[in-house]
């Protein structure tokens, strides 16, 4: 009994071991990460320097390419690594450089030029978005090598809710007052991000990872991208995925500015924000839990339709919100951000999918494939925010609200691995 349990009790040790980390890790990103939000901290820091919707579109753009690109470029290094868990760590203590060097700039030097500060942010954020994709398909492709399939909604579940659980505390307890302050106090909610993504690098160290044996299949940059280009005409069900993804993308196009929305048809204040990371993040814990462990009893398929779904909703809220006669639409603007907080919920649950219908010694490959497609409708980020100067925030939201529900009708047609199981 011994001798045949042994090895099942190891396996057993060793996946709760990196389940733990990973939650450690997660957790520590999600804290870090609501003192950067998309959809509120960052637009609402680039205003206070400018006031274009144009540059204001230029950070999605950024984000993308920053994600996508990157991973393409290493995901035949990533297969071919003996052990991911290094890789994983050293682009996780980089993420905390941006930060770090972003606060020290506004801490030392307060009265910089708001145009010499815009291309300083700018700057630090892309190098962030580059290294934050490498992070990405590293994380991801660990957590397909590490992480059981049918455990990892409950991981999505725990480390989310956790991390924003927390996260809304932080942000309860300091971002009110560093808002209210200026440029030191966005040097002090920046300096934060830093410290928490140093705690998630930490967390990496803690894994426990057994050496690959390498795919000399996938030895060369252009045999890789050259396989990659075939993945997509071989594989069916991948390539209308990735057109759905690509759809889905879409609301992400519009994340710098509903703030701005809120703060131009509502006036509401930086004060304010608050309240809307406390909704964005506590409906991300609250959906990461719920639609992680759907996920895991359901599958990742029919929880994506649900959220892309959501998504397309997202634009039309704000709008009839800001209808809303007097105060109303004021009080009630949180719910655009509740709404918002199923995003991230959604992208992990992309990344479930995308794990279950490929190859374990593919993941980097299809996980780097779906993120330079994605990229590809972020390409136009600048020119929506364009089109929202020249005519108006409403008719850009609708536009892209359409284009969110094609792709959520598109779902079905997609597989589902775990019937074909």
């Amino acid at each position: 009994m011994n001798v045949e349990e042994e090895p099942n009790n190891r396996h057993f040790d060793e996946h709760s071991h990196n389940f733990l980390a990973f939650v450690l890790n997660m957790v520590s990103m999600r804290i870090g990460w609501i003192f950067k939000t998309e959809s509120v901290i960052m637009p609402g820091f680039l205003d206070t320097l400018t006031g274009s919707s144009a540059v204001r579109g230029f950070l999605p753009l950024i984000s993308r390419l920053g994600q996508s690109l990157p991973q393409f470029v290493i995901a035949h290094r990533v297969t071919n690594f003996p052990l991911k868990k290094w890789a994983f760590f050293y682009a996780a203590i980089l993420l905390c450089v941006p930060w770090g060097l972003l606060s020290l700039a506004l801490w030392l030097i307060p009265g910089i030029h708001p145009y010499l500060m815009v291309g300083v942010f700018l700057a630090t954020y892309t190098f962030h978005w580059v290294v934050y994709g490498a992070n990405f398909l590293l994380s991801g492709t660990l957590q397909g090598k590490l992480i059981d399939v049918l455990q990892r909604g409950r991981l999505l579940a725990i480390s989310t809710s956790l991390g924003c659980v927390l996260a809304i505390f932080a942000a309860y307890f300091f971002l009110p007052k560093w808002l209210m302050n200026g440029g030191k106090g966005y040097a002090l909610v920046f300096g934060a991000t830093c410290l928490f993504f140093a705690v998630a690098a930490v967390a990496v160290l803690l894994l426990r990872e057994t050496k690959d044996s390498p795919d000399y299949e996938l030895n060369g940059f252009r045999q890789f991208a050259a396989s990659s280009a075939a993945l997509i005409g071989s594989h069916a069900n991948f390539r209308w995925f990735i057109i759905v993804i690509s759809l889905h993308s879409v609301t992400r196009l519009l994340f710098p500015h509903y703030t701005v929305f809120g703060m131009r048809t509502m006036g509401v204040k930086p004060s304010g924000f608050v309240q809307w990371l406390i909704a964005q993040n506590f409906i991300n814990a609250l959906g990461s839990v719920v639609m992680g462990l759907l996920a895991d009893r359901y599958g990742n398929r029919i929880i994506l339709r649900l959220l892309i779904f959501i998504g397309g909703c997202v634009p039309l809220v704000a709008i009839g919100i800001s209808k809303l006669p007097g105060d109303l639409g004021y009080q009630l603007y949180w719910i655009v951000f509740a709404f918002i907080g199923f995003t991230p919920v959604s992208m992990k649950i992309i990344t479930n999918y995308t794990l279950e219908i490929s190859p374990v010694k593919r993941h980097p490959q299809y996980l780097g494939t779906l993120n330079v497609i994605q990229m590809l409708p972020l390409l136009t980020s600048p020119l929506i925010g364009w089109m929202i100067d020249r005519f108006s925030f409403q008719s850009v939201f609708i536009f892209c609200s359409m284009m969110i529900f094609v792709g959520a009708l598109m779902t079905f047609r997609l597989e589902e691995p775990r019937r074909d199981r």
